[in-house]
């Protein structure tokens, strides 16, 4: 099993130094501004990086996906698969005029009615100052415009939810 350290970069971010079974080295910089840095070691020398890549968000989001094992499987993965091959999370962002904008998550029925369960509501105008304001939110939370819903559910249940989301849409 891989090990892995961490450390505070103050004013920049977090590091995480991650030593793998092969004896190379991962070096991973989250950067507070949301753009990662990837740093490789090889055994024989783990001080100096031989390579490195920077990733935006999007793309760090992306690329921990497909490692994830989201867009594909490993075989011995298959029963895991099964048991949550139907789970799909969403971020959706509620803009204004959307059906659900001042309705609350027990008003909406949303569990009971779609087959959604709302898991986190991330708030903050500015994209990189965003934080989460409430995780696992109970029946009485209220959407509101310029908040952004993780949802979990099966595929037709959020594609539904998701046009509730949309603006305009009723």
């Amino acid at each position: 099993m891989a090990q892995i350290s961490e450390a505070e970069l103050p004013g920049l971010g977090k590091k995480f130094l991650v030593d793998l079974e092969s004896g190379d080295r991962l070096g991973i910089v989250i950067y507070d501004e949301g753009d990662r840095e990837l740093f490789y070691f090889s055994p024989d020398n783990k001080d100096e990086p031989r390579c490195s890549v920077t990733l935006s968000d999007s793309e760090a989001r992306q690329v921990g996906s497909i490692i994830g094992g989201s867009f594909y499987q490993p075989r011995f993965l298959e029963k895991l698969e099964t048991a949550i091959a139907d789970l799909h999370i969403e971020w959706l962002a509620v803009k204004e005029g959307s059906a659900v904008v001042n309705k609350a998550i027990g008003e909406l029925g949303l569990r009971k009615n779609y087959g959604v369960t709302i898991i986190a509501v991330i708030e903050g105008g500015d994209r990189w100052k965003r934080k989460c304001t409430a995780i696992n939110p109970g029946p009485n939370f209220v959407f509101a415009p310029g908040q952004v819903v993780i949802a979990a559910g099966r595929r037709d249940a959020l594609v539904n939810f998701e046009k509730m989301v949309a603006a305009g849409e009723n």
